[in-house]
C-alpha cells in the first residue's frame, strides 16, 4: 500500500511562528517545534484533541494518529477530551458541516485560527486545542527482484491553541522507518505455477508498521510537549 500526501502548508506554518528548534536528526528524522516562551502564563489546564485531518480521507490514517497520539500524551497530567468525545460534540454544535468545515481548515493552515478556536473551546470545554494534520502516510514493499529496504514514513503537523486561537505550541516533522534488507539474487525460494505462467515465490522484507513508526516520531516530540503549569494543578473545569 501506498500513500503520498503532500504537505501543502510546512512552509506557512514555520513562517508564522516567532523561532523554531530541530529536535529530530538523522535519516528520516526532520521535527521542527516550536513554544510560545509565555506558557506558563495561559494556565492551560485542559485539552481537547480535535479529529486528525487527512487529506485523502483515510480512516487508516487518522485511527493509527489519534490513537498513537492519546498514548503518548495520555500521562502529560492535562485534562483531556479525546477525539472520541470531540467528534461528537462537534456533531452535535453543527453536524457533519461543521466537521467538514473544520477539517478543511486544519488541511489549508495546520491549525484553527481566531474564528474557529472560540466556538471549539466552548464546544469542548477546553481551554486549549490540539489539531494535527496527516501530511504523509507511506508504506513501500520492494519487488521481490529488487535489492533494498522496505521503509514507511509518517509526516505530521500539530499545533496547540488556547481559546482565542493564540498558538501555544506547534510541531512539524516525519519519520522513516527501514525494515530488514532485501537482497534481489536470495529472495526467491520456489516458484508457484499458476495457469500457463510460473510466479516466483519470494521471502520479502516487510516494511515496519504504521503505529512503530508514529510511536518513533512522537517519542521525539513528547519531551517538547509543554509542560503542565504549576499554577494549573488546581482544580478546574477549564
Amino acid at each position: 500500500m501506498r500513500r503520498w500526501l503532500p504537505p501543502v502548508c510546512a512552509v506557512a506554518l514555520a513562517t508564522a511562528v516567532a523561532s523554531s528548534a530541530v529536535a529530530g536528526k538523522g535519516p528520516g528524522r526532520t521535527d521542527a517545534v516550536w513554544q510560545a516562551p509565555d506558557y506558563a502564563g495561559f494556565d492551560v489546564r485542559s485539552i481537547a484533541m480535535l479529529p486528525v485531518a487527512t487529506f485523502d480521507n483515510s480512516l487508516d490514517a487518522r485511527r493509527y494518529t489519534e490513537n498513537a497520539i492519546g498514548q503518548s500524551l495520555r500521562g502529560t497530567g492535562y485534562r483531556w477530551v479525546s477525539t472520541m468525545m470531540t467528534r461528537e460534540e462537534i456533531a452535535r454544535e453543527g453536524g457533519d458541516s461543521l466537521l467538514k468545515a473544520f477539517t478543511q481548515s486544519v488541511l489549508r493552515t495546520g491549525r484553527l485560527d481566531s474564528l474557529d478556536a472560540p466556538r471549539f473551546s466552548r464546544a469542548t470545554r477546553a481551554r486549549a486545542l490540539l489539531t494535527v494534520r496527516v501530511d504523509r502516510f507511506e508504506r513501500m514493499e520492494l519487488p521481490f527482484d529488487q535489492s533494498g529496504r522496505p521503509t514507511t514514513t509518517v509526516q505530521l503537523t500539530a499545533a496547540l491553541v488556547d481559546s482565542t486561537g493564540r498558538l501555544l505550541w506547534s510541531a512539524s516533522g516525519s519519520e522513516t522507518a527501514e525494515g530488514p534488507y532485501q537482497d534481489a539474487g536470495a529472495s526467491v525460494i520456489g516458484v508457484r505455477a499458476s495457469g500457463l505462467n510460473n510466479t516466483p515465490v519470494a521471502n520479502q522484507g516487510v516494511a515496519p508498521s504504521y503505529a512503530e513508526t508514529l510511536t518513533r516520531l512522537l517519542a521525539r516530540w513528547l519531551p517538547q510537549f509543554p509542560a503542565r503549569p504549576a499554577s494549573a494543578a488546581l482544580p478546574s473545569t477549564r
